[in-house]
């Protein structure tokens, strides 16, 4: 048995994935490429602009070379990062695509994972029409027939919905519809809509067009309440999976009672050499405020 420990990076200890302790065989120290290979996000999106800030700020302030790749998201980079056969060294991850990775996955591959930095935080909308009778999660579970739209099956959004419904069981009786959610959100009060409600996950201080949309027609719209409160799962520091959040959006009049969840940098230690890990820990202690503002 391998006995999980706090992981160092060279002047700072970080927090390893303790809670992943597994029997699998330590690989042997690879030869790692000259540069390091990050699997952020879609072009333009937060992920990749994040991505692209740790480029920059890795060449001009450590020399250190970054590629920052595009990805469909979260759980495409998680398994990126996992697969021993890929290149990619570096990764952005939700907490929660990890947490239910660590939930339904074999132990062993993960505890090979190291985390780096928290990049923020990702909040849940889910936008319902004005004629629902969908107020809150309670109501989600109770719902009969319900039809909820994303916009991929690949997105973080779709599997923090597979996390929420592994651990609230009356989510799981509620269909999937996947497509253009901003359309989708449109046709919400139509008597031949697709779909009953429509979510999306993006930063607390960023407008998604559904969103956007939706406080544009406040009176057609309704934000369902999200609490957390039975979603009380931890992370391995012990800070929840989620936490709740009231936010003050533009234009509302009322705050939006929702769930964030922390946008993670995560290293595979076994695809970097001592040198690239101890420089990926200088970019982490000594110039992340250059990278990435949290908020």
């Amino acid at each position: 048995m391998v006995e999980c420990a706090m992981q160092a990076f060279a002047g700072k200890i970080v927090m390893a994935l303790a809670v992943f302790c597994g029997s699998a065989i330590v690989p042997a120290e690879p030869v790692a490429p000259s540069h390091i290979i990050l699997s952020s996000g879609i072009p333009g999106g937060g992920y990749w602009n994040a991505g692209a800030r740790i480029k920059e700020v890795a060449m001009s302030e450590l020399g250190l070379s970054v590629e920052n790749r595009a990805s469909r998201g979260s759980r495409d980079n998680l398994q990126k990062l996992l697969d021993m056969d890929s290149p990619v060294s570096l990764a952005f991850v939700q907490a929660d695509v990890l947490q239910y990775h660590r939930n339904t996955a074999a132990e062993g591959v993960v505890n090979h994972l190291e985390l780096v930095e928290n990049i923020g935080e990702e909040c849940v909308f889910i936008i319902t029409g004005k004629e629902s009778g969908i107020r809150d999660e309670s109501d989600l579970e109770e719902a009969k027939n319900f039809r909820l739209g994303i916009a991929s099956a690949d997105s973080g959004i779709a599997f923090t919905f597979d996390y929420m419904s592994s651990r609230l069981a009356g989510l799981l009786n509620i269909a999937v519809r996947y497509g253009d959610t901003l359309s989708l959100t449109k046709q919400l009060n139509d008597l031949n809509a697709s779909v009953d409600a429509v979510m999306t996950v993006h930063r607390p201080r960023e407008l998604s067009a559904e969103v956007e949309y939706a406080l544009s027609n406040q009176s057609d719209y309704r934000f369902v309440d999200l609490s957390g409160a039975r979603l009380p799962q931890a992370l391995w520091d012990g800070r929840k999976v989620y936490r709740p959040m009231q936010l003050a959006m533009p234009g509302a009049e009322e705050a939006v009672n929702t769930i964030c969840v922390l946008g993670l940098l995560l290293a595979n230690k076994y695809k970097l050499s001592l040198a690239q890990r101890n420089r990926v820990s200088e970019l982490a202690d000594y110039h992340w405020m250059k990278v990435y503002v949290t908020r």
